[in-house]
């Protein structure tokens, strides 16, 4: 059915907005007379248009930690949802809440108006909400989908810090590499090339380089601000995404790294599923599609086939022999002893720790590496400019 949002005023003269699947317009404007509404507007919207923006993790943590503790208070879903409607300032989740309120109120399950935003609200968000509406225990799950978001964003977090120093060197190196070549170093060449002196044929090449990139300095500059715009822009969208990590994907380090990120991932997920009572199958499958590494989702249905058919899930994970011997022997250890969602709970805790400590180690390699590119840049263009000065004053004393 498509989406409609509308505006209605209440009996109180309240201007209340929000969303509803329908038929068509008429459908809405008599569901809101029989709820004693006067319909205002009825607009009817593409889905696209309806889930377009996306949640961040802070906002979603902040929604499920509020929902989480007014559950706990003893106050309803829906007078939860109507307290935080009011305290809401951020327009997405005023009109994501705003939706829930209206969905319970027509008999709709949390869960299927969450799923209305896959930007903001993954298939294992979904899920774990599903799992705590039938359980009746949604108290616990919004408190540990806090857990599981605050987990992922504070991995992304130590990454993005640990990469912070390195990137700051590398665009202050690009920048003085911008101002030598494009505005000094075309001026000292002027002066050189003028005197027709004997110069080394790099230093001339580069002298003779830099004229032209100081000649046509403002339109170069531009169409690099515009060429660099459009691919941070490009590499936004899911194409862009997809080319990004084939590229790097390969190089060994980067490899490493994605593999350990999706294990963790896949842990942390796995467990949480399996706690909040989704079957083995529905958990396996969200899980190995959480991850980004191709080899781990490609596996999918034949671990599914294999678990479905009675065999262990050790087995499963081991017969690929993609997925390293720590993971599937302590998978083994927690079906034997039946406490597999917090074998892999610890697991997940491991690996986000090794993928700290890999990203720490990477980063000091690359630290000095920059400063030792940085220090043989400077080098070579000094070194080009004090080579003719040096000649030009060998000049002056040899014609004394």
């Amino acid at each position: 059915m498509p989406i409609f949002f509308y505006k209605a005023q209440d009996q109180a003269g309240k201007i209340l907005e929000s969303s509803t699947n329908a038929e068509n317009r008429d459908a809405v404007a008599s569901d809101l007379t029989k709820k004693g509404l006067t319909p205002i507007s009825i607009k009817e919207v593409t889905s696209s248009a309806a889930n377009r923006g996306s949640l961040s993790a802070v906002e979603k943590m902040t929604l499920c930690r509020y929902i989480s503790t007014m559950l706990k208070s003893g106050l309803s879903i829906s007078d939860s949802i109507s307290v935080l409607l009011e305290e809401s300032t951020n327009a997405l989740t005023k009109k994501i809440l705003s939706d829930l309120s209206y969905g319970l109120d027509q008999g709709q399950s949390i869960s299927t108006v969450f799923a209305r935003y896959p930007n903001s609200f993954n298939k294992f968000f979904v899920t774990i909400v599903k799992s705590g509406e039938i359980s009746g225990t949604l108290a616990e799950t919004f408190a540990q989908l806090e857990e599981e978001i605050r987990a992922e964003h504070s991995l992304r977090q130590k990454i993005l810090g640990a990469l912070l120093y390195p990137s700051v060197v590398f665009i202050a190196m690009l920048g003085i590499g911008i101002l030598m070549f494009f505005f000094i170093l075309p001026q000292i060449g002027q002066v050189f090339l003028n005197l027709k002196l004997p110069l080394h044929p790099a230093t001339k090449l580069m002298f003779q380089v830099t004229l032209i990139l100081g000649k046509y300095k403002y339109l170069i500059l531009t169409s690099m601000v515009v060429s660099t715009i459009s691919v941070i822009f490009f590499m936004q969208t899911k194409v862009g995404k997809n080319l990004i990590h084939s590229l790097i994907s390969p190089i060994p380090v980067i490899k490493n790294l994605i593999r350990q990120m999706d294990i963790a991932r896949f842990c942390r997920t796995f467990s949480t599923l399996l706690s909040s009572g989704v079957p083995i199958t529905g958990a396996l499958e969200i899980s190995l599609d959480s991850v980004t590494y191709s080899k781990h989702k490609s596996l999918s249905k034949s671990i599914i086939d294999d678990v479905t058919t009675g065999k262990t899930l050790a087995f499963s994970f081991k017969r690929t022999k993609i997925f390293p011997p720590l993971l599937t022997q302590m998978i083994a250890s927690g079906e034997k002893s039946g406490t597999l969602d917090s074998t892999l709970k610890d697991l997940g805790v491991f690996y986000e720790q090794e993928v700290e400590s890999a990203v720490k180690k990477t980063t000091e390699i690359i630290e000095p590496l920059l400063m030792l590119v940085v220090g043989i840049g400077v080098g070579v263009m000094v070194l080009s400019v004090i080579t003719p000065i040096y000649s030009v004053v060998s000049n002056l004393q040899a014609t004394r």
